[in-house]
């Protein structure tokens, strides 16, 4: 028996190891292979991406398979065959008994003219460009717009760089004028995640001496300026872009063999087992599967829900092969940690994201989230300890995170 898991981010691994956990448990898998595809050795540290020095927000990934006994295989998949159980990576067609999708997701960038304007900190190729772009312009002539950057989107990423952005400079730069400027199709700078952090985000751009305009998109880009749909020009050397994400194509490509219709984000729906709608082998997790966590709040696409939804997909593609009862995913219990740099940071919880903690108490928090919590471990029984499918509760949460910052 083979269970492949396509994708080796956060949700790819966590099923591999989720399904080595109970295959470890369980007599009848003794024998399942374990495989996991994906381009490169490397599990990218993505929600650090926004962070100086992005070489270093990788882990490997082929010493943390083989200690659980689970094969490594460098490659892109390039196609699934629904009904035939095979997929593609280069030349080479593997079948599989059981298929866990995991492939993630994209910036998704504008079409056209301006998608080859710019830089982006979606992947570490286009963070580490991005950090090598900005050490090089202290290198050129000076000019117009030469310290400006413009982010091309107001979201939990878009404010996070923005307001990393003036220090991060300054240490390369010195004291040379700094411009920062968040454009945003929404009313104001971070509406997506709601009223609870509101303040505290504005509070914190007003002190980054972060500029925003809001109601405005990019209508056009060269390597000296942007211009706004407002028709206002802006001198500029710097263009990123954060303009939300979508998922792999290969959800889409699943999707079309089924009954399933993917959703704005181009997610496959999935079962509350996370098996795709209209497959009996293939589950999903992670950035391409549309999952209902709690009250009918689809899942987001983010690390936290990468990591649960894979733990669940993988136990229960292992499970179905060895005919044992499959694990409903839920996961009621969801927080948002917000870097803002100089500010601190902002914890909510909930849905409707109730502010829990602001200042260098979230500050704290976010600090011990993106240098531990996010980290997988190296040994056999820590990694299989931590890949059981279950959530965390919210008394669990305060206990030992919240309670535990001062």
């Amino acid at each position: 028996m083979r269970l492949v898991i396509a994708g080796g981010g956060f949700a790819g691994f966590w099923a591999a190891a989720a399904a080595a956990r109970l295959r470890r448990e369980t007599p009848s898998l003794a024998s399942l292979e374990i495989l996991l595809i994906s381009r490169d050795d490397r599990l990218v540290i993505r929600p650090r991406l926004y962070e100086p020095d992005p070489s270093s927000m990788s882990v490997a990934l082929a010493p943390r398979l083989a200690a659980i006994g689970v094969e490594f295989r460098p490659g892109e998949v390039a196609s699934i065959d629904v009904a035939g159980s095979t997929l593609r990576v280069g030349q080479d067609e593997i079948p599989y008994d059981k298929l866990v999708l995991t492939t993630g997701s994209h910036l998704a960038r504008l079409t056209g003219v301006l998608d080859s304007q710019g830089f982006d900190i979606d992947t570490l190729e286009g963070a580490a460009n991005f950090d090598r772009h900005l050490r090089e312009l202290s290198d050129q002539p000076e000019s117009a717009g030469r310290w400006t950057v413009v982010i091309a989107g107001g979201g939990f990423t878009g404010i996070e760089l923005a307001t990393a952005l003036p220090r991060r400079i300054r240490e390369i730069v010195g004291t040379a004028a700094i411009r920062v400027i968040v454009v945003d199709l929404a009313a104001r700078v971070g509406a997506s995640l709601g009223d609870g952090p509101k303040f505290a985000i504005g509070d914190a751009l007003a002190a980054a001496g972060i500029e925003v305009r809001t109601a405005a998109t990019i209508a056009g880009a060269d390597s000296n300026s942007v211009v706004l749909s407002t028709g206002e020009r802006i001198a500029c050397r710097t263009l990123v872009w954060t303009t939300g994400m979508r998922a792999s194509p290969l959800a889409a490509q699943v999707a079309g063999q089924t009954s399933a219709q993917t959703d704005s984000l181009g997610r496959v729906p999935v079962s509350a087992q996370l098996r795709v709608a209209g497959t009996k082998h293939v589950f999903a997790a992670g950035d391409v599967a549309h999952a209902v966590a709690a009250d009918g709040h689809a899942i987001l696409q983010s690390c936290q829900h990468a990591q649960v939804t894979g733990r669940f997909a993988g136990h229960n593609a292992a499970a179905d092969l060895a005919g044992m009862p499959l694990q409903v995913y839920r996961q009621p219990f969801y927080t948002t940690c917000l870097d803002l740099v100089e500010s601190g940071a902002v914890l909510t919880t909930g849905w409707d994201r109730l502010v829990q903690a602001t200042g260098d108490r979230a500050k704290e928090i976010k600090r011990r989230i993106n240098t531990q919590l996010i980290y997988p471990p190296m040994e056999q029984d820590a990694i299989l300890a931590a890949a059981a499918p279950s959530v965390m509760e919210e008394e669990s949460f305060r206990r030992r995170i919240l309670a535990k910052a001062t």
